[in-house]
């Protein structure tokens, strides 16, 4: 019995202990502090929820906070994965105030890998929602 109680105690340890995380490589010049701009991570469970952050952007309702992580500096950042997140993208509020107005599109998460983000990979908000076609 005690050994079982010392495998199940070693198990939850490690699962603890080696949590999911990423690390993204911010190589934008977003945060800008002189700007206020301001840059988040929007992490998504299912594709479901992805449509749903989806249509909030295209037709101007609030995105839901829960799902955003803020991203305070540039360079490389380790973020811890939120519960059963399988996708997350990048938006950006390039003046800081109102409704973020580049992004990139939604990615798969793999646990423990570097994700660069270049300014290029940055889109207009209209042209991803279809507003600006």
């Amino acid at each position: 019995m005690k050994k079982i109680m010392t495998c199940f105690l070693s198990l939850i340890v490690t699962s603890v202990g080696f949590a999911a995380t990423i690390v993204f490589d911010n190589k934008t010049t977003f945060p800008l502090k002189d700007q206020k701009s301001r840059i988040a991570v929007q992490w998504a469970t299912t594709a479901k929820e992805m449509q749903k952050e989806n249509k909030a952007l295209i037709y101007g309702l609030k995105l839901n906070s829960d799902s955003l992580q803020i991203v305070s500096q540039t360079g490389k950042s380790e973020l811890d994965l939120p519960k059963n997140a399988s996708h997350f993208r990048i938006l950006v509020w390039s003046k800081g105030v109102g409704e973020p107005d580049l992004l990139t599109n939604w990615v798969s998460v793999v646990p423990n890998k570097t994700y660069t983000l270049e300014k290029d990979q940055l889109v207009p908000a209209a042209l991803m929602s279809g507003v600006g076609c």
